[in-house]
């Protein structure tokens, strides 16, 4: 059954007729990255397209196909030849540099605004330095080309629901690919997941990387990721959904 919120599964008249009644466009960027051995490597793009569609579903609108390409990171944006550095540790991740990234967002933004006609962009950067990167771009630029531009992370919508979760678990860090992050994922395919991978696995070049660079509370060990559970997962995501819904409707409504 086609969704009648993806863009490339539309008719032209079937996208018009949603362009006129929501001018919505939500996109999702994340890259394809490693995050332990439990989960499948597009962890990052496909929660946050799932967010996406869920918040189409509520506001309407058209979501944008999935975009694999995101820069790399911890509090600064890393260049091409430091991320060569961390895709080396990281294998098989594949990352852009930020230059690249933010020329490449904005000639994307600067199309569904001019060309297609969208009022309102959601960027759903669920990767971390994507996510860093499109609230630079929503905070410097937060109407472009006559275009409301809102930048999301993983997180933005849904850390309350987090945290109470966590402290009812007794899980006391958030880790990069951890229960959290692991649950959501599990929301769109819980296929995607597999905590007993992680149960006898190997430290490798990444997991040593994260140790030296941002300590071990930083990479998920099984006794957390064993907790996973899609009902979780469920609840991430549609809160997260609901809330930027709700922020793209009120937002369409001040542009109109």
């Amino acid at each position: 059954m086609r969704n009648p919120h993806k863009y490339e599964e539309l008719f032209p008249d079937e996208f018009a007729a949603e362009l006129k009644r929501a001018p919505i466009v939500y996109c999702a960027i994340g890259p394809m990255e490693y995050h332990c051995a439990h989960g499948a490597l597009g962890m990052d793009p496909v929660k946050g397209y799932d967010i996406c569609l869920r918040a189409a579903e509520i506001s309407g609108g058209i979501v944008f196909p999935l975009i694999p390409f995101a820069p790399e990171g911890g509090d600064h944006l890393l260049n091409r030849e430091e991320i060569r550095q961390m895709a080396y540790a990281a294998f098989p991740s594949v990352f852009t540099s930020a230059e690249v990234c933010e020329r490449l967002y904005y000639d994307l933004f600067a199309a569904l605004a001019e060309d297609v006609g969208f009022k309102v962009c959601v960027v759903m950067g669920s990767h971390g330095p994507a996510g860093q990167l499109v609230k630079k771009i929503a905070g410097s630029t937060p109407v472009f080309k006559g275009m409301k531009i809102i930048g999301a992370g993983s997180m933005t919508h849904n850390r309350d629901v987090i945290d109470a979760e966590y402290a009812r678990l007794g899980i006391t860090r958030i880790s990069h690919g951890g229960m959290w992050e692991s649950a959501m994922l599990m929301a769109s395919n819980p296929e995607f997941v597999d905590p007993e991978k992680l149960r006898d696995a190997e430290p490798g070049g990444y997991e040593k990387y994260m140790y030296e660079t941002y300590g071990k509370e930083t990479v998920p060990i099984y006794e957390e990721i064993k907790k996973v559970t899609l009902e979780f997962g469920q609840r991430l995501v549609q809160t997260a959904a609901e809330r930027i819904a709700a922020e793209a409707l009120a937002a369409l409504k001040e542009t109109t």
